[in-house]
């Protein structure tokens, strides 16, 4: 299975154009995914997916114009209805809208260490829907400028967690408010996190950038940077009129999970009363890590991830009725702008 893929070309709609050529399968199965899962959210009744795309579709175009022209490309090039690719890349948006239960996932780390000269350590799981196991690459995308994005994304959304060569990286993991969907289908978030990788070369920058998405549901994105200047974290944790932030602990070290941190928001999450494994997850990191903030490495990380009993490595055998599992653990290189993921949990075990 080729997990990786460069784009060749930089115009917004040509280079989704390419990846849609390339990619019109996964595509499509991520489309067909997708469009049951909805059918399953709604009881049963298949929402109307061209109405969910076009109202997607009108956010992106009012934030991020560029990301609209490349999923129109991107559509073109699969030979989909482009609300299809819209819809996709907002399923986080649509899921909130559609109600229901709430899923977990992803557990984030992010460690900036007392070098200032080392790059932080940024690491995180991707735990989602089992179906997805195959449907997710790392997707390189050049600029003219000479600026690089890297993705970790699903075929067909645009963007997710990623590093770009200016040292900025993002970690996602989902978050979950009361007001989520309550507006309908806004701004994607995950359209907002490639636009912060596609043009900010801060977390500063991100952070500023982040303050103008019109979100309609709720993901926490940990912003990491290293260069010049030194390294700085923040997690921005998007929701319906927010944003709410986070910055690291005194020793330096970033961890979110999926509740919110941000104590003016906190009482308007739902999820730690219904799910708290999220708290014993975030705990349990915070601890294991203690001792490893001065000088950390991503190796001791992924170890300390590896760790089953909080739940942060996820596995479940199938058919289980929690079938969310740890699809991919990615680790991001802010010094080389590279993003490297393996599959499967931070153990090394798979369960697909």
């Amino acid at each position: 299975m080729t997990r990786a893929y460069t784009s060749t070309v930089s115009d917004p709609f040509d280079r989704g154009h390419e990846f849609g050529q390339a990619h019109s399968a996964d595509i499509a199965r991520t489309v067909a995914v997708y469009t049951e899962v909805f059918r399953h959210k709604a009881g049963g009744r298949q929402p109307d997916l061209t109405e969910l795309g076009k109202l997607g579709m009108k956010a992106i175009e009012a934030w991020a114009p560029d990301l609209a022209e490349e999923i129109t490309g991107m559509a073109e090039g699969a030979r989909l209805p482009v609300t299809d690719l819209a819809a996709v890349n907002a399923r986080t948006e649509i899921l909130s809208y559609l109600g229901g239960v709430r899923e977990s996932e992803c557990s984030a780390v992010v460690l900036l260490g007392d070098d200032e000269d080392a790059p932080p350590v940024a690491v995180q799981t991707w735990d989602w829907m089992r179906q997805m196991a195959a449907g997710w690459l790392v997707w390189t995308i050049p600029f003219p400028d000479g600026r690089v994005t890297t993705t970790l994304t699903e075929y067909g959304v645009v963007g997710k967690i990623g590093v770009n060569s200016s040292g900025l990286g993002l970690l996602f993991t989902r978050l979950h408010h009361d007001d989520d969907g309550a507006d309908g289908i806004g701004l994607p978030v995950h359209v907002a996190a490639r636009r912060v990788l596609d043009e900010c070369d801060s977390v500063t920058s991100a952070a500023y950038t982040l303050t103008t998405a019109p979100v309609t549901a709720s993901s926490s994105l940990s912003l990491v940077s290293h260069g010049p200047g030194g390294n700085a974290a923040v997690t921005c944790e998007l929701h319906p009129g927010g944003p709410g932030w986070t910055v690291p602990e005194d020793d330096g070290m970033l961890v979110h999970t999926n509740h919110f941190l941000d104590p003016r928001v906190v009482p308007s999450d739902p999820y730690p009363r219904l799910h708290p494994g999220t708290l014993i997850r975030r705990d349990q990191l915070r601890r294991g890590l203690r001792r490893h903030t001065a000088k950390p490495d991503a190796a001791t990380v992924r170890k300390v991830m590896a760790r089953h009993a909080g739940g942060v490595c996820h596995h479940t055998e199938p058919g289980h009725d929690d079938d969310h599992i740890t699809l991919a653990t990615v680790e991001l290189d802010l010094k080389n702008g590279e993003v490297r993921a393996t599959e499967g949990g931070p153990c090394g075990r798979r369960t697909w």
